[in-house]
């Protein structure tokens, strides 16, 4: 059981799931959704970031199941949101409060279970961050939007990232232990008004590609400058030694054709050379007519009478 291994006092857990359902409960008045919609989101919103960390934890259970009342709870604040969201409207900054808080709640009550389950610092901070942000980040995959916390925009995953390290580290090192959780909280809210104040915010993806391959260009040029020299001295040997006509590739085709077109040329000159007559020093067509041999003429010639 998991409050019988991991040392979090109920009413962390119980204050993180209360705020983040009225988080929840909110984003669904707002979409137009009825009440069991609005109650669900309240209950995944509330209760998913924990959800998640105790399937990571694997070997103690699922917390909110052993305890019912923080389910209950859930509906009972999806209800309130539901029928009296006009309060909620006016209170607007309250909510915003209460969304912060949660943050830092989460990060609080995920990152000392996972020290107490016996995790390192590392995995216990990835495990306080996930649990943060893991209720909205299912609340907004249920309403079909993209997740508030992987956007460009204030910093929200980034404050319960650097809330959950300085809990991990005070905890684990023991460097006023006893202040550890309110130091997280305080840091996460402070981070996450400031960067609303300051307009602290993340960007989307740039790409520097080209200010990172033309300065390696400019060094593979200058780099490859000995090898173009030995290269072309190379070149420069073969064509002393076995010259040969240098031209483009595209131009060899044609090169080739008239090599051939000149071969036949010469060809043909030296046949009409060869056949050229003697008398008249006319040049016979390329085509010449079948003539007999001079001993078949001379037998078929009769003898003349003596």
């Amino acid at each position: 059981m998991l409050e019988s291994v991991l040392a979090i006092p109920f009413w962390i857990e119980f204050a993180g799931t209360i705020t983040g359902a009225l988080a929840g409960a909110i984003a669904g008045v707002r979409a137009q959704y009825d009440i069991f919609g609005t109650t669900v989101l309240a209950c995944v919103t509330g209760l998913g970031g924990g959800i998640t960390r105790d399937i990571l934890l694997q070997d103690y259970g699922i917390y909110a199941f052993q305890h019912p009342v923080l389910l209950l709870s859930c509906a009972i604040a999806g209800g309130l949101v539901f029928y009296f969201h006009k309060l909620a409207d006016a209170f607007d900054w309250v909510m915003d409060f209460l969304d912060n808080l949660s943050v830092g709640l989460w990060a609080v009550v995920s990152v000392g279970k996972g020290l107490s389950a016996g995790l390192p610092i590392v995995p216990s901070i990835i495990l306080g961050t996930v649990t943060a942000v893991g209720g909205g980040i299912i609340r907004d995959m249920l309403m079909a939007q993209r997740p508030v916390a992987f956007q460009a925009g204030t910093l929200y995953g980034t404050a319960s990232l650097f809330g959950s390290t300085a809990f991990a580290l005070m905890k684990q090192n023991d460097v006023l232990g006893d202040y550890a959780a309110i130091t997280c909280v305080m840091l996460v809210m402070a981070i996450r008004y400031a960067s609303e104040f300051f307009n602290w915010q993340t960007k989307p993806a740039q790409d520097y590609s080209d200010k990172v391959i033309v300065p390696v260009k400019k060094v593979a040029h200058v780099a490859a400058k000995p090898v173009k020299k030995a290269v072309r001295n190379a070149v420069d040997k073969r064509i002393v030694t076995n010259p040969e006509p240098q031209m483009p590739h595209h131009e060899k085709a044609a090169h080739r054709a008239r090599l051939r077109a000149e071969a036949q040329a010469r060809m043909a000159q030296s046949i009409n050379a060869g056949t050229k007559s003697p008398q008249d020093g006319a040049q016979p067509s390329a085509y010449a007519p079948h003539r007999e041999p001079a001993s078949e003429s001379r037998a078929k010639t009769p003898p003349k009478n003596s």
